[in-house]
């Protein structure tokens, strides 16, 4: 079984911690992991809020660092998203983008996907609208850096797919451009993929099917897993029993780590 993670934000997330702790228990079971780390390759990104949507000297090599720490916890393979974009990526992407009419922005579209879809709840979270069709100048000068940020991942996600080739896709889904992008491609390609996500209504972790949309959710959160033991013969029952729980919702037999 080959598994692909994705969570670009690091801790960021709040989802991270329990996605890694299925990773980590699905390697020690026999699986073959490898994550897609984020390293500075977008020009915009949803941890720039953190920021006041200003991206810092340290805003990538947090993220970066932080996304590191999570793959050598779970002693998990990482392949760089920069590695699968190319520069006539970005200079056809950029260029083309920009040529767009700010009244065709809402119909743009990357090979049958909607630039929109992929960039609206960044760019909502940021101007707390999602009229697209009245944008003052700096509104429309970050949905054209979101559109870029979209077409960027989502190359780099189809070139990332053909070489790892994975079973599953596990994936933090923060309703940022990065991870719908990701998610964007998974479901046009009919993969399977689960959805980690921060439920706030029920203050709780959800992990939603992608092909079902059955959903599991746990008030198990973790904030900083890498500061917990590593050895899934180490973990409390109560960890191991959610852990299992969370495999069979995903279709695993919980096996038994080797």
């Amino acid at each position: 079984m080959k598994l692909a993670v994705f969570s670009p934000y690091g801790n960021f997330s709040r989802e991270a911690g329990l996605l890694y702790l299925v990773t980590n228990y699905l390697l020690k079971s026999g699986a073959d992991v490898t994550q897609l780390r984020c390293d500075g390759a977008f020009s915009a990104c949803a941890r720039d809020q953190k920021h006041s949507w200003n991206r810092t000297l340290f805003s990538c090599a947090r993220c970066i660092s932080e996304q590191r720490a999570l793959a050598q916890w779970a002693a998990v393979k990482s392949k760089d998203v920069s590695s699968f974009i190319l520069a006539d990526d970005v200079l056809q992407s950029t260029k083309w983008i920009a040529s767009v009419h700010r009244s065709e922005l809402v119909r743009s579209e990357f090979r049958g996907l909607s630039l929109w879809e992929i960039c609206k709840d960044d760019f909502t979270a940021r101007f707390q609208t999602a009229d697209i069709q009245s944008l003052s100048s700096s509104e429309e000068a970050h949905v054209r850096e979101l559109f870029v940020s979209a077409v960027h991942a989502l190359a780099a996600v189809d070139r990332f797919v053909a070489t790892v080739l994975p079973t599953i896709h596990l994936v933090v889904s923060s309703k940022d451009v990065l991870s719908n992008a990701y998610l964007a491609y998974v479901r046009s390609s009919r993969a399977d993929a689960a959805l980690f996500f921060y439920d706030s209504a029920e203050e709780s972790i959800a992990i939603e099917s992608a092909s079902s949309g059955a959903r599991y959710n746990t008030k198990l959160m973790l904030d900083d897993i890498t500061a917990m033991r590593s050895d899934p013969k180490t973990w409390s029952p109560e960890v191991t029993s959610i852990v299992h729980e969370m495999l069979t919702f995903l279709g695993f037999a919980p096996d038994k780590v080797l």
